[in-house]
């Protein structure tokens, strides 16, 4: 026999693994039971002080060792032992009615190799530590359904590999008030998993109710979390900082000082230790949270939220509440919808991407030099707009424009919107003024053939309008302002109404509609057409002004009903054309200029004014319809070039002639190829 030596069997009456003398052969039998056979298991030999800190092993007894990463502690410390790998293992302690089980720990760190909690009371096969015995706190058949591991240290806990739970699936939480980092850290057979900073609370039945959050920090950093086997990760603390990428299926970070519900993650400040941190959630340019469903709520009053890293919720929402300022600089996608709301204003110099729907909100200003955009519709509400880059809804994931998709846009105060405005649908905007300065915005449409389908662009005003190089484009386009610059810029639609009580400033801009409504330009002052042009396909073109000027401009009516100008003012078409296919009624208030003007109509004529200038200028009626033209004042016709190139000094129509006026200088012709009638106070005809 060799003295001392040992082997290790299972025991059936035991339910565990034993050490014997190597010369047994089998276990002996009790009243009523039959004989063992030993499991045939290679030979292992120990010294008799290695077979005493086995057993003690092996029966969940082992005392901490010197340098251990987990401390049991306090009045709910479990015991801590190795595995056979040299892995810790917890024995957990036994749950609560409600099946949870509390434990305490003066140290509580993971390394790289990884931790067991043993959740089983027999014995059971893990993927770290191989086979383990059961957990001898447990009755049979026993498992806890939480695991809260409280830790109660001056340092932070170190989560640098995987915590795994032996047995029964169980959610996981680790509570530590100091601070938590995480490097590699992950989890195996949990369903939930928890890192606070919070002190967890119970209820009366002994189940989980939630956790006190009064400060610390949440760091994830080198080589990450991962978590993509775990049903939800939850990151309850004062502030989380990701410097790496977290993956989870499901993740939540709730941040500042708060009373969390641990059913419904529902947030209600409380006080915090100290100050709070100057962010909240910080996600930087090397950090990423990637889940199929991420919420990020950060409520402490002025305590922003940054991220420089990618967010991405590959096949969910994502959504993102706080109470500070929300900068979004990095990569912001959802397979889903993508919610934000910020009290202190969004700043987005990044890229912001919904293949569902983009939903903005705040009461302060929202910035966007980046791209905001859904594949779907897009809405932002803030207290001031200010985008030099894109918004953009109905965009597909290349970049191109699909055939439906709504942008509304509304600022309380300012809205200026001066890069890319995109919609596949509908667009709206709607502030207090407007600036779409040198930008581009477009609802959609197709001008160049037959329109089967479009969207409307409403923008409206309380204050000015300014488009100046810019392009405003809808299958519907309806414009109002206190007043509008569209100068050199471009306006247009199937179906374009605008309307102003101020001025329409046009001067070298465009204004157009394609399609063959009625349309009506309404304006309350001057109407600045100078250099400028006014085309319409509208069957009826309505221009209604204080005043009208269209030096060198075009007003262009394609329609064959009526183009019809009235101004309590004056009139001023200097160099300027007025031409349509159907009839011209021009009424004014004040004089008409139209020196080195055109006047042109398919149909009649009818010209009302204080005065009329037509040197150089022609007034023609093109068919029988005859022309009829009245002034109270002075009527003068002289020869020289129109700005068409054909002699000028000519009023005529293919039908009859009338003129009437207080007195009349005329150094040109007057044709008609009906009747002509001129009744004058006093006549100059030289």
């Amino acid at each position: 026999m060799n003295k001392n030596n040992y082997r290790l069997v299972f025991s059936r009456l035991r339910k565990m693994l034993v050490a014997v003398d190597e010369n047994v052969a089998a276990t002996g039998k009790e009243a009523g039971q039959s004989t063992l056979r030993t499991a045939k298991l290679p030979r292992v030999t120990f010294s008799l002080r290695q077979i005493a800190f086995a057993a003690l092993a092996l029966l969940g007894a082992l005392p901490s060792w010197s340098g251990a990463q987990i401390v049991a502690g306090d009045a709910h410390a479990p015991s801590v032992i190795q595995t056979q790998n040299g892995r810790p293992q917890v024995n957990i302690n036994r749950p609560s009615g409600a099946g949870v089980s509390m434990n305490t720990y003066g140290q509580f760190d993971v390394q790289q190799k990884g931790a067991i909690l043993n959740n089983s009371p027999t014995i059971m096969q893990t993927q770290q530590a191989g086979m383990i015995n059961g957990n001898p706190n447990f009755a049979a058949g026993q498992s806890a359904r939480v695991i809260v591991n409280q830790v109660n240290s001056g340092a932070a806990s170190q989560i640098n590999g995987h915590l795994e739970v032996a047995g029964q699936r169980a959610e996981v939480v680790i509570a530590n008030g100091s601070g938590i980092s995480v490097n590699g850290g992950g989890f195996i057979n949990t369903s939930r998993a928890i890192l606070t900073t919070g002190t967890p609370n119970f209820a009366a039945d002994g189940s989980l109710a939630g956790f006190n959050v009064t400060g610390g920090n949440i760091t994830v950093q080198g080589a990450g979390l991962d978590a993509r086997d775990t049903d939800q990760v939850d990151l309850p603390s004062r502030a989380v900082q990701a410097n790496a990428a977290i993956y989870a299926k499901n993740l939540n970070v709730v941040t500042g000082a708060n009373s969390v519900n641990h059913d419904t993650l529902d947030a209600t400040p409380i006080s915090g230790d100290g100050p709070a941190h100057g962010v909240s959630i910080d996600v930087s340019q090397l950090g990423g949270m990637y889940a199929n469903r991420i919420v990020l709520v950060g409520t402490e009053q002025g305590v922003g939220v940054s991220t420089k890293g990618v967010l991405a919720a590959q096949s969910g929402d994502l959504t993102l509440t706080t109470q500070g300022k929300l900068v979004l600089a990095g990569q912001t996608n959802a397979s889903g919808n993508i919610n934000v709301s910020a009290r202190d204003g969004i700043d987005n110099s990044g890229t912001t991407y919904a293949q569902q729907n983009v939903t903005a909100n705040t009461s302060g200003a929202l910035t966007n030099s980046g791209v905001l955009s859904a594949q779907k519709n897009a809405t932002v509400k803030a207290g001031n707009v200010a985008s030099t880059g894109t918004l953009g809804a109905g965009v597909n994931g290349d970049g191109s424009l699909a055939s439906s998709g709504d942008l509304s846009v509304t600022a309380g105060d300012t809205l200026s919107a001066t890069g890319r405005n995109a919609a596949g649908g509908n667009a709206a905007m709607q502030g207090a003024s407007l600036n779409l300065a040198g930008g581009q915005t477009s609802a959609n449409g197709n001008h160049a053939g037959n329109i089967t389908a479009g969207g409307s662009l409403n923008l409206s005003a309380d204050q000015a309008l300014n488009n100046q190089n810019g392009t405003l484009s809808g299958a519907s386009a309806t414009v109002a302002a206190a007043s509008i610059d569209n100068s050199s810029g471009d306006i247009e639609g199937d179906a374009l109404s605008i309307s102003t009580p101020g001025d329409l400033v046009n001067r070298g801009g465009t204004l157009t509609q394609y399609a063959q409504a009625n349309q009506s330009v309404s304006v309350g002052g001057t109407f600045d057409n100078a250099k400028g042009t006014l085309a319409s396909n509208a069957t009826n073109l309505n221009l209604k002004a204080q005043r009208i000027t269209n030096d060198i401009g075009t007003i262009q009516h394609a329609g064959r009903g009526a183009l019809t100008l009235k101004t309590t003012g004056a009139v001023s078409n200097a160099s300027g054309q007025m031409t349509t296919n159907g009839a011209l009624a021009l009424q004014a208030g004040g004089a008409i200029d139209n020196r080195h003007g055109v006047m042109r109509s398919a149909g009649g004529v009818s010209l009302n004014a204080a005065s009329l200038d037509n040197t150089a200028g022609r007034i023609v009626s093109l068919n029988g319809d005859g022309l009829t033209l009245t002034t109270s004042g002075a009527l003068v016709n002289a020869p020289g070039a129109s700005v068409s190139g054909d002699p000028g000094g000519v009023i005529g129509a293919n039908g009859n002639l009338a003129v009437n006026a207080g007195t009349l200088s005329n150094q040109a012709q007057f044709n008609a190829a009906g009747n002509a009638t001129v009744l004058v106070g006093v006549v100059t005809n030289c």
